[in-house]
């Protein structure tokens, strides 16, 4: 195909130059080989007696480096280039420049060639099931933050596992994503994205420091461990685009230097030099590179010594006990970088594991992606920065609509692989209302994260204080009324400020909910909806989770009456949210074999509590319309769901019990 100098897709204008750009096939096909021509005769590359190509893809949303020096062919009379198009295409974007920096742009405005899709990867077999002991609540958390407390992380970690695990009445998290392991080139002052031995997780003594900024190997063992042991998993953040830390050496490919000789690593393992970075015999570029680290050069190679197979290789390390004990699957880092091709690889290679991509791009850059990662997860950016926008307005006057549009939010076009958050290690722009964002994410569809900053540090746990506010009531409205993966029906999407949407069905052990999110600055909000959901209609609906921001109106909302015909008026505070179950469904309960005797007590054991609700214990001789009950006792609920209470009790005498909320 030939192709004026001019942008693709605009109406044909008179150029200042004429040079020449030819690409074959005419239509490129993604993942396959596609080859640049370029005759500069006319150009302002006319006179260059090199020229480079200077390539990206869909609107140059990842640049491919080094640039690459296009061979002469007499013959054609152009200078050529050939290479992959990346698997993630839709469009690829290149200019030309010659050796002193003088550029051919196409008059400004660029090249841009549509790509034609291959077929889709097939996607692979699922991840294995999360241990019988995790929570059914559905959420992860993310263990640490930017610039962590160097040296003592992973003992933190571990005294925090029993605590995420029953962060409400039993609910927590199932997965926590852990920092990158390994040993990095800027040593104990790293947060483990300039990996340097990819085997030393603490054990070895380089880089000025024997452990991690985390801690060592042995410790990072026993986290996982402590986390194994509540049934939580755990996911290790990995780092396949580049490397850092080696020594300078030549690179014949480029006839350059660089610090790509990894000799000398303490582990002995992942010895790489020149040809295992870009630019490689193996190939001279691939998807994009980052920051001037050396860049990993995979290629098509799957042969011992190279990336990677080494690559492969080091996973199935981590995931064994005796070095570190990942289970929780991989969370890859700057996807953009690197072939999606390795990403199937990695997972497959590694037992189907779990997988999270980090594409910090719009959503028809992380769709192109999701679509050749063969059933990976990816993180919801243009979800957090619509909530950003959203509630960051000091006035009220972001649209809370937009989080229902498919175009802005992943969660709404393609929830079961979007992952949300309204934080993470590097983007923290919610700086106001941020506990909407969370009532938000852990109530709608998606795989919902929690930022360690927030839980921890800055008091988003139990905000306001009352046993119904914070993250903890969310997860616990998550897992005990939506059974972890809510299937969301939307009831009030028009207003600017009043959202309403709620669990479309519902089972007997998992019902659903009913949310309302208010935005409005200073006015309580409410509406008339209708519920398709057979298991709320008919019911009395309670006020499980709220908070406000606005002064005085951070109060449990009122119950609700949900009519037969799924009616109900439901609404939130200014600049707060509610969330509504039925009242009956933590009915607390006491099995057969849940009390214990002792002389003249009775210890009873209660199942089934909400945390903080306060209960009656009563007592009766008789059941039926003519039982006469007698409060014996109280109790509250704990953060597992479980209590108990020590009673009076007369073995000569027959005794029923109850217990009902206060």
């Amino acid at each position: 195909m030939r192709i004026a100098p001019f942008f693709i897709a605009a109406a044909l204008v008179c150029p200042l130059f004429s040079s020449t750009v030819t690409v074959a096939p005419e239509k490129p096909i993604s993942g396959e080989m596609v080859t640049i021509s370029y005759d500069p005769t006319g150009g302002p590359l006319a006179s260059s007696g090199e020229v480079f190509l200077y390539r990206g893809f869909n609107g140059w949303a990842a640049i491919a480096g080094p640039d690459q020096k296009m061979a002469w062919d007499a013959e054609e009379s152009a200078y050529t280039f050939t290479y992959q198009v990346p698997e993630a295409a839709f469009v690829l974007d290149f200019v030309f420049r010659d050796g002193a920096d003088n550029w051919d742009n196409n008059s400004s405005n660029d090249w841009h060639v549509e790509v034609a899709l291959s077929a889709r990867p097939d996607d692979l077999p699922h991840a294995p099931r999360l241990p019988e002991t995790a929570s059914r609540a559905g959420v992860m958390l993310q263990g640490f933050y930017w610039d962590v407390p160097a040296g003592n992380w992973y003992n933190l970690l571990a005294s925090k596992a029993a605590e995420l695990r029953n962060m409400g009445s039993g609910q927590g998290i199932d997965r926590i994503w852990f920092p990158p392991p390994s040993k990095s080139e800027s040593g104990p002052h790293s947060m483990g994205y300039d990996p340097y031995d990819y085997y030393d997780l603490g054990q070895y003594d380089q880089k000025n420091t024997v452990r991690t900024r985390f801690g060592t190997q042995e410790e990072l063992r026993a986290a996982i461990a402590a986390f194994r042991e509540q049934g939580i998993v755990c996911m290790a953040d990995i780092v396949l685009n580049h490397r850092s830390g080696g020594d300078w050496e030549a690179n014949p490919n480029s006839g350059d230097s660089y610090w790509t000789d990894f000799s000398k690593v303490a582990s002995g393992k992942m010895t790489w030099d020149y040809d295992d970075f870009h630019p490689s015999s193996r190939e001279w570029s691939d998807e994009g590179v980052f920051a001037g680290f050396p860049d990993v050069a995979y290629g098509t190679d799957n042969d011992p010594g190279n990336p990677r197979y080494d690559m492969i290789e080091w996973g199935n390390w981590l995931m064994d006990p005796d070095n570190a004990g990942f289970d929780g699957g991989w969370r890859f880092d700057y996807v953009k970088g690197f072939s999606p091709a390795m990403i199937r690889d990695f997972r497959e290679g590694t037992g189907n594991a779990f997988g999270i991509i980090e594409c910090w791009d719009g959503i028809p850059m992380i769709e192109a992606y999701l679509r050749v990662c063969s059933g990976a997860s990816a993180f919801d950016f243009p979800g957090y920065y619509t909530m950003r926008d959203v509630f960051n307005s000091a006035t009220g006057a972001g649209d809370i609509s937009t989080l229902l549009d498919r175009d802005r939010v992943l969660a709404v076009r393609n929830s079961e692989y979007a992952v949300t958050f309204a934080a993470n290690h590097d983007t923290d722009e919610i700086v106001r209302n941020r506990i909407l964002a969370y009532a938000y994410i852990l109530t709608f569809e998606g795989y919902p994260c929690i930022f360690w900053k927030d839980y921890f540090d800055r008091g988003l746990a139990d905000l306001g204080g009352q046993d119904g506010n914070g993250i903890k009531p969310l997860v616990w409205a998550r897992g005990a009324l939506a059974g972890g993966k809510p299937d969301i029906e939307v009831l009030k999407g028009d207003d600017s400020d009043l959202l309403i949407y709620g669990s479309v069905h519902g089972i007997a052990s998992a019902p659903g909910y009913l949310v309302a999110i208010n935005d409005h600055a200073t006015e309580s909000k409410s509406a008339t909806v209708v519920t398709k959901n057979l298991q709320l209609r008919g019911k009395r609906l309670k006020c499980y989770a709220w908070y406000s921001y606005a002064t005085g109106q951070n109060v449990r909302p009122d119950d609700v009456e949900c009519g037969l015909d799924g009616s109900v008026s439901v609404g939130a505070p200014a600049r707060g949210y509610a969330v509504y179950g039925p009242a009956d469904l933590a009915a607390p309960t006491v099995g057969a074999g849940d009390f214990s005797r002792a002389g003249e007590r009775v210890v009873l054991t209660v199942r089934n509590l909400i945390e903080g609700e306060g209960y009656s214990v009563e007592a009766s001789a008789t059941l039926g319309t003519d039982a006469v009950w007698e409060k014996v006792g109280e109790l509250t609920g704990p953060a597992n769901g479980v209590g108990s209470i020590e009673i009076d009790w007369d073995p000569d005498e027959t005794v029923f019990w109850r217990v009902e909320s206060l």
